[in-house]
């Protein structure tokens, strides 16, 4: 009985040790399921190349990025408000000058939850990736003008000379003042240096820009009118008050119409000043 016993565990033994030998001897991929391979796709679009070689703007000499050329452009973007496309935005006849899209006509008094809605400066890059933002030049003689807004657009812009560390104000009249505002702003589109206090009032109807450079320069003043109270019978009155005297500053060097803008003259302006002559001022 001992030597049956001791047989039958040798014999386990010897099982034990054949079947731990099969074991470690098979091949580490036997027994495991085959992933599938991924397989090139048909059809599939090229790779898109490396943001390196993505198309960039043009610097401008103050670093800032320039107005896009033509084959930059992009002209299938939607409005910052929603609605129209950049590309339907139309272009003034024999230029690259924009037709300012109409806004929906302003019914109530603005509060600053209106004028926030109502983003011009996004309006203006918007439309610069079309064209060229219409504004008209002042000469340095024109110390006030009536005049009205684009309709349906609601907005003008006027260019301004400005010699190193001087001072202009530029004040908007009218009789329904409440729905007015001024903005102003750099060749860019965006407010500059000196222009701060300007972009963050609430509703300024008076601006006041000294300018911080040592070269002479232009500035942009938008005469925002939504509510369109402003026509040929009711005008407003935009005054300029400068701290120099426009006939012993020679600023003919400065360049109006620069990095977004085209000039457009308002054929609806009546000027009024010491001067009507210039390069810089179109007749009515």
């Amino acid at each position: 009985m001992q030597t049956t016993g001791m047989q039958h565990r040798v014999m386990s033994v010897v099982m034990i040790l054949a079947l731990a030998s099969a074991i470690c001897g098979a091949s580490p991929q036997e027994g495991r399921v085959q992933r599938p391979q991924p397989q090139p796709a048909r059809d599939a679009p090229p790779a898109p190349p490396p943001a390196s070689a993505a198309p960039t703007r043009s610097m401008g000499t103050e670093g800032r990025v320039g107005h896009p050329r033509p084959a930059q452009r992009t002209v299938d973007q939607r409005r910052p408000t929603g609605g129209i496309r950049l590309s339907n935005v139309g272009l003034i006849g024999g230029t690259q000058v924009v037709i300012p899209p109409a806004w929906k006509r302003c019914g109530v008094l603005p509060d600053m939850g209106y004028w926030r809605r109502r983003d011009l400066m996004a309006e203006i890059q918007w439309l610069s990736r079309r064209g060229f933002i219409p504004v008209t030049p002042l000469g340095d003689g024109v110390d006030s003008l009536t005049d009205f807004v684009q309709t349906p657009a609601g907005w003008r812009a006027y260019g301004l000379a400005v010699p190193a560390g001087g001072t202009v104000q530029v004040e908007v009249q009218h009789e329904k003042l409440g729905w007015f505002r001024l903005m102003m702003v750099d060749k860019w589109g965006t407010p500059g240096p000196g222009m701060l206090q300007a972009a963050i009032a609430h509703q300024p109807v008076l601006v006041t820009y000294k300018n911080p450079g040592k070269e002479a320069t232009s500035v942009y003043v938008i005469v925002d009118d939504p509510a369109w109270w402003s026509d040929a019978k009711y005008p407003y009155t935009l005054m300029v008050r400068r701290d120099w005297n426009p006939s012993s500053v020679d600023l003919t060097q400065v360049k109006m119409v620069v990095g977004l803008w085209g000039a457009t003259p308002s054929v609806s302006a009546e000027f009024r000043g010491r001067s009507l002559s210039g390069p810089a001022v179109f007749p009515h």
